[in-house]
């Protein structure tokens, strides 16, 4: 009886452990409200590749990071990203290019089929910044783009994009919903270039 009483108690103890900790967060990265100026007609006859993006290892990770502005760089121990930001940023910059109807074919670069275009990319900066007494925050996303024309593997035009959105809120979800619409901006922007080569 008593041997039968300890073990009920070790099993509510384990059982009361297991919900203490709370559980981590899976947020998206999501470009809204895209307007793109896709009347130009200069490259509809023209296919695109849209490469992977280059970046550094810590935007092939899971985890959501941001940094003091002491320049540490911390990751949050209850938020992380649904897919890492690097393919994340790859598969919506497609989307957007191809929504907007510039180029008569628009696909990823692990296609086999041949193209006019490759566009590469370089996600430099995509995080979010504190202030040193975590009071406030803000995002700042820096990407270069480079249009290469695959039949003489030059480069035809090239850019750096980048912006800063303050966030609404000092946490990880307030930095997400500003790494959202800064990315919306700079995809606008990319594709605003890419009409201007296109005329």
């Amino acid at each position: 009886m008593i041997r039968l009483f300890f073990i009920s108690i070790v099993i509510v103890f384990l059982s009361a452990c297991s919900t203490i900790e709370p559980s981590i967060t899976e947020y998206r990265i999501i470009a809204n409200n895209i307007i793109s100026k896709s009347d130009l007609n200069g490259c509809k006859n023209k296919s695109l590749k849209v490469a992977q993006a280059f970046s550094s290892s810590s935007l092939m990770s899971l985890k959501m990071d941001y940094v003091l502005l002491n320049n540490k760089t911390f990751s949050y121990s209850q938020a992380r990203w649904s897919d890492t930001p690097n393919r994340a940023i790859s598969l919506e910059l497609l989307q957007v290019i191809r929504d907007s109807g510039l180029f008569k074919y628009t696909q990823s670069a692990k296609t086999r089929s041949k193209s006019d275009f490759i566009l590469e990319t370089y996600i430099e900066d995509f995080v979010q910044y504190y202030s040193n007494d975590l009071s406030k925050s803000y995002v700042k996303i820096l990407i270069s783009s480079s249009l290469i024309d695959l039949k003489t593997n030059s480069i035809i035009s090239a850019k750096t994009f980048k912006t800063k959105v303050e966030s609404t809120s000092a946490d990880a979800i307030g930095g997400v919903k500003a790494l959202n619409k800064a990315l919306s901006d700079i995809l606008m922007q990319n594709t605003d270039w890419l009409s201007e080569i296109c005329k």
